[in-house]
């Protein structure tokens, strides 16, 4: 059952060249929302990321590795935990372990214990029946599915079909098909039944440097500082797409979520307001939005 308030933290960091400052801030922003992680002894944790492109952190596009090692160093410290998975899946244009070993993950994380890298479209899987806005049955991973805790570590950054790609879109990315591609006419609606399938314990967001312009792939950094977590995966991305100067009621699978009651819109901000850290980012027109919309549906039709 979905609560009735989410808590959504924000932290800035100032220098996120500093590795040391990183990590206190990424530290200092988990121990914000520590009353609301409950974590069950020797938990498997799952943690997916945003890392569908050979685009490196610095492009906006993808997680920085380094907040997943500060995530995955703060759990083991604070947590009786026995594996963490960090998990992806291949997409349209690109396989996973490219990127993952290709942007060097695997030597950001190979001093971190009890944590491993996996390939969410090789995994073994399930098929599951589901009512969902659009989906009626769909095969997920069954590592992803089995996880004790699972946590969602999505990029700020906008989307030219969605206006942001936030936690809710990286649920989508979590599918282990590759081709997704295929959903584009319904994404708003397949977005809410992935999220519906295994909604997220714990959201981060990385906003160091994000990511405008015609996102998710082709736009321009945006230097934010910014780190968000939260406790519900649409009061987070509700936040982002504030920090990002958007109306959270124009984005369509927002919206959609909040009228079928899939998350909730209610929350209170810890750490940083919104207001004072907010920056009004470069959407593409939604005329175009609804262009491209008409476009894939003609060519999936």
């Amino acid at each position: 059952m979905t609560p009735l308030t989410a808590k959504v933290g924000i932290v800035q960091v100032q220098d996120i060249d500093d590795d040391a400052l990183v990590r206190s801030k990424t530290f200092e922003l988990l121990e914000l929302l520590r009353a609301s992680i409950q974590i069950p002894e020797e938990a498997g944790v799952v943690v997916k990321v945003n890392l569908c492109l050979l685009l490196d952190c610095e492009t906006g596009a993808t997680v920085d590795p380094r907040l997943v090692k500060y995530l995955a160093e703060w759990l083991l410290e604070n947590y009786s935990i026995k594996e963490i998975i960090v998990a992806e899946s291949d997409a349209t244009a690109l396989d996973a372990d490219r990127a993952y070993y290709g942007l060097g993950w695997d030597c950001h994380l190979a001093e971190v214990p009890r944590t491993r890298y996996l390939n969410l479209s090789c995994d073994a899987r399930l098929k599951l029946q589901v009512n969902g806005l659009f989906l009626k049955e769909v095969e997920m991973s069954r590592t992803f599915m089995k996880a004790d805790y699972f946590i969602s570590f999505a990029k700020l950054k906008t989307h030219s079909m969605e206006g942001i790609s936030g936690i809710m879109k990286n649920q989508f990315g979590a599918l282990p098909e590759k081709l997704k591609v295929v959903y584009h006419p319904h994404l708003a609606e397949v977005i809410c039944d992935v999220v519906s399938v295994r909604p997220p314990d714990l959201c981060l967001v990385d906003g160091l440097i994000a990511h405008e312009g015609p996102g998710p792939v082709a736009g321009i950094p945006r230097l934010m500082r910014l780190v968000i977590a939260g406790t519900d995966a649409l009061a987070t991305d509700h936040v982002c797409a504030r920090l990002m100067g958007m109306n959270p009621r124009h984005i369509p699978h927002l919206r959609l979520a909040a009228e079928h009651q899939i998350g909730t819109s209610r929350y209170s901000v810890l750490g940083c307001r919104v207001e004072d850290v907010a920056e009004h980012f470069d959407f593409i027109p939604r005329w175009r939005r609804a262009w491209m919309w008409l476009r894939e549906r003609a060519q999936h039709a």
